[in-house]
């Protein structure tokens, strides 16, 4: 039975319940109402929030939103009191509660959770709600049977089948629009969460095709861009005019060492007068380090202005001190008998201690000079005291003449590996060696050998670009850990600093993938016309003893019965004798260079191209066949061969799809026996039976000749490469050796080895081969290109290429009839063939991480599309709200 709510139970109680009247307080009130009476006043109030709640889970069930729908509607059911005044309504709060509470199980159980849509079916089924609605008791019965519901299917797979589903509209997305990478990338996805998804392998299958499809549309391009190309070819460049001039690039300057940077401050500060009478050398030290405060104005940083100058002396004496930074107020000391400069310090400020001990700063000099540099005062100041000065990283050194300033230094460089430069003669130097190990120009890359250019030695590399070595100073250069270890002077050490600053890039930790495409494009056309004449001996009209005949007779292989369709009986072919014998048709007509007819000759000349119709007078007098000759052929033969490598900037990489063919380069000559059976050969003539090679039966034994040393070299494609990554990071370098070899046949260099010998029977004199002599020798075509060249991250570069046409034109006719008008045309033939080749190396380089991943990824970026929120539906002024 169903429970009454608390609410009614409280209704009917009020109706046998007398109202009594309550006595009023000391104040005026009530002293309170009965519990009757409160829940009666509360009552609307809970049918009010009870129907709001109704409306809530109608827009939430509306929206799919089941689970806030039952939230509410159990909130109705709850609320409004169960009453006479209610019932309308709480029926409604039941019927929708039940209905939400059936479709949520619904849902629960379309994403696998079972248990979830238990509860909310045994929710409504409890006596407090709606214990016999039949659609939830349908439902739970299912769920309680164990084989109704697939329940290994738990929520994470349906999670799984939505995102599939996702991914599966996403994938046809991007395939009808023409991004076969990211539809295929979507369905990977999909396997990655369905591994047996056929309908994703189809769809990959799918994809493939499309793909396949415009490759072949670009094979068909590329073919014919390459055959447009060759024809393209023969048109001489024409001559271009009025070119504008070239831009003029500014490269990035490098930053100037310490001693670079003292050197031009030098050449930069002008002293405009100069003078000084029996001066000490201390003192004119002191001025013009003073003065240089004054008139360096380049110097926008004032504790940076001026020029460090130190004396220094062989031996003791105090080795040598520094003097000040600067003097207080910038000003110059005093200094008898020179007169005040303009711009300098007032007199009376007190000089600088002399530089050095004993009376190395107190010699006297006299001199007087006008708008001089510092550089030069300092020549001429040194000079006169018979000492010099050597420019240091920070300051300038005032030494004696006789001191050694070439101090010898050793300082270690961590520079690009490519930064050595290659060239012919050289080799990487192997650690602690500053040359370069072994020389000469390199191997052949066919024969197995380096085909790039070896490494010059570090010494070597530094004196071709400037820097000087003395008899203590050396370079090494380590590859394995790409350090450069120069031991040289300061002055030579700041040269090789600006060369290394020079190519200085800062490029991480990057590999190179490099593909080298060979693509050999090849077309043979070959267009012939031709008539084709047998005519037999014919009577002479009008008389009966006088005969003509035409043609060659006796030419068997111009009258091969094969070449033409009318046969006579026993054999011949009507019309017997060949009147265009000299015209040249099929193989006759296209003839082979020298090369091509060594290896592989020619057919027989009987070899003509195919008669198409034939017209024959048998019964005639006289008898005669015309065959008409044509063919049109167009043959095309494509290769294409892509080696691939990946390797590290400056590490010399090499990827061989090869063919080893081994041949024979010398040999040990035929050997004849002089003696054999008891018989001596001599002059030429050989008593007794005589037969080539060796054996029994009286056989002539030789010897053939015999192969004693062998060769073997590649066929193939080859490639090597060194790259290397620019300073930009961008651009990439590369030394590139390609090179493809091919077998093309043999040619024979040996001669037969023949003998004569005289029958005693007859005294005839038979010639017999004793042995062939073959001695094969390999043909090979190679083509190869070797190169420098720069490009830029991704890219490709056309390294080089071979355009070839081989055109044969042949133009035969018979004399005279040939020359007719119009019928001339029958006793003429014309053979037309164009070879073309055309043979093109692409490469392409681009970086890549150790990941194996594109440091600068080309795929295409998937665009994020976001979805705007739908817009709230106010009500216009004056209009009712439209329900949805």
């Amino acid at each position: 039975m169903m429970k009454v709510p608390l609410a009614t139970s409280i209704a009917a109680l009020l109706g046998t319940l007398t109202v009594m009247p309550t006595t009023s307080n000391a104040q005026g009130g009530f002293q309170g109402q009965s519990a009757a009476e409160r829940e009666l006043a509360r009552r609307p109030d809970y049918v009010r929030r009870g129907q709001d709640a109704i409306e809530k889970g109608d827009k939430a069930y509306q929206a799919k939103d089941y689970d806030q729908a039952v939230a509410q509607y159990k909130l109705a059911v709850d609320l409004i009191p169960n009453a006479d005044n209610s019932e309308r309504q709480y029926e409604h709060a039941l019927d929708r509660f039940s209905d939400a509470s059936v479709k949520l199980a619904e849902q629960r159980i379309t994403e696998g959770r079972y248990q979830d849509a238990e509860i909310a079916l045994r929710l409504v089924l409890e006596e407090r709600y709606n214990p016999t609605h039949k659609d939830s008791i349908i439902i739970l019965a299912r769920l309680e049977q164990p084989d109704y519901y697939n329940k290994t299917i738990g929520p994470r797979f349906r999670g799984n089948v939505e995102q599939v589903k996702q991914y599966f509209v996403e994938a046809d997305g991007f395939y009808q629009s023409g991004r076969y990478d990211l539809a295929l990338k979507r369905s990977e996805q999909i396997l990655n969460l369905d591994p047996y998804n056929i309908a994703a392998r189809k769809f990959q299958e799918k994809v493939n095709k499309a793909i396949d499809n415009y490759g072949i549309v670009s094979y068909n391009e590329a073919r014919s861009r390459a055959v447009r190309n060759v024809d393209k070819a023969w048109a001489n460049p024409i001559r271009r005019f009025n070119l504008p001039t070239g831009q003029i690039v500014e490269t990035t300057r490098t930053e100037l060492s310490r001693t670079d940077m003292i050197s031009r401050k030098l050449e930069r500060i002008i002293f405009p007068k100069l003078e000084f009478v029996d001066a000490s050398i201390d003192e004119v030290i002191v001025f013009l380090k003073t003065k240089s405060v004054t008139l360096d104005t380049t110097e926008s940083n004032p504790a940076n202005r001026g020029v460090n100058i130190v004396i220094k002396q062989e031996g003791g004496g105090g080795g040598g001190s520094s003097a000040p930074a600067a003097i207080p107020g910038g000003g110059a000391p005093a200094i008898p008998g020179l007169d005040p400069i303009p711009g300098a310090a007032p007199a009376g400020i007190p000089a600088a201690p002399a530089f050095g001990g004993g009376d190395f700063g107190k010699q006297k000099i006299t001199v007087s000079l006008t708008n001089i540099p510092m550089s030069e005062a300092l020549r001429y100041v040194t000079n006169l005291a018979g000492l010099k000065f050597k420019v240091e990283p920070y300051a300038v050194s005032i030494v004696p003449a006789s001191m050694n300033t070439d101090t010898v230094i050793t300082k270690e460089y961590k520079v690009r590996p490519d930064l050595i430069g290659r060239g012919p003669g050289g080799d990487v130097a192997a650690p602690g060696m500053g040359a370069a190990v072994g020389g000469g120009a390199p191997a052949d890359a066919s024969r197995g050998g380096s085909g790039i250019a070896r490494r010059e030695a570090a010494k070597d590399w530094l004196i071709a670009n400037g820097v000087t070595f003395g008899p203590n100073a050396s370079a090494i250069y380590i590859p394995s850990s790409t350090k450069l270890v120069v031991r040289n002077t300061q002055e030579q050490l700041d040269l090789v600093e600006q060369i290394i600053a020079a190519g200085e890039s800062g490029n991480g930790v990057v590999q190179i993938e490099i593909e080298s495409k060979f693509v050999e494009i090849t077309q043979n056309n070959l267009k012939e016309l031709g008539f084709d004449w047998l005519i037999g001996a014919a009577n002479i009209p009008g008389s009966n003893r006088v005969f003509g005949a035409g043609g060659t007779p006796g030419t068997s292989a111009a009258v091969n019965p094969s070449d033409f369709p009318f046969v006579a009986p026993g054999g011949g072919v009507v019309g017997g004798n060949p009147v265009t014998a000299g015209n040249r048709s099929g193989q006759r007509a296209i003839s082979s260079n020298a090369i091509d007819a060594l290896l592989f000759g020619l057919a027989g000349n009987s070899a003509l191209a195919p008669g198409i119709a034939a017209l024959s007078g048998v019964f005639t007098d006289p008898q005669f066949q015309l065959v008409i000759r044509a063919i049109n052929q167009k043959k095309g033969v494509d290769l294409l061969s892509a080696p691939r490598v990946t390797t590290k900037p400056g590490q010399r990489a090499v990827i061989e799809i090869i063919r080893e063919f081994r041949y024979p380069t010398e040999f040990d000559p035929p050997q004849i026996p002089q003696q054999f059976g008891g018989q001596q050969q001599g002059g030429g003539v050989l008593g007794g039976i005589v037969g080539g090679g060796g054996g029994g039966g009286g056989a002539f034994p030789v010897t053939p000749t015999t192969p004693t040393a062998f060769e073997t070299r590649n066929t193939g494609v080859t490639l090597e490469v060194e790259p290397n990554v620019g300073p930009d990071g961008y651009t990439i370098d590369l030394n590139l050796v390609p090179q493809v070899v091919e077998f093309e046949g043999f040619i024979n260099y040996g001669s037969p080895i023949q003998t004569s010998t005289v029958n005693p029977l007859t005294g005839v004199t038979d010639t017999t081969v004793i042995t062939p002599n073959v001695i094969n020798q390999p043909i090979f075509s190679t083509r190869k290109v070797t190169t420098s060249v720069s490009v830029f991250d991704g890219q490709t570069v056309v390294l080089g290429g071979l355009m070839r046409e081989d055109v044969q034109k042949v133009e035969d006719k018979v004399p005279l009839l040939g020359d007719v008008p119009l019928l001339g045309r029958l006793f003429r033939s014309s053979v037309d063939q164009h070879i073309k080749r055309n043979l093109v190396i692409f490469v392409s380089a681009r970086l890549i991480t150790p990941a194996g991943d594109p440091v600068r990824p080309t795929d295409e970026i998937e665009e994020i599309v976001e979805t705007l929120p739908t817009p709230e539906i106010l009500p216009e002024a004056g209009l009712p709200l439209m329900s949805k």
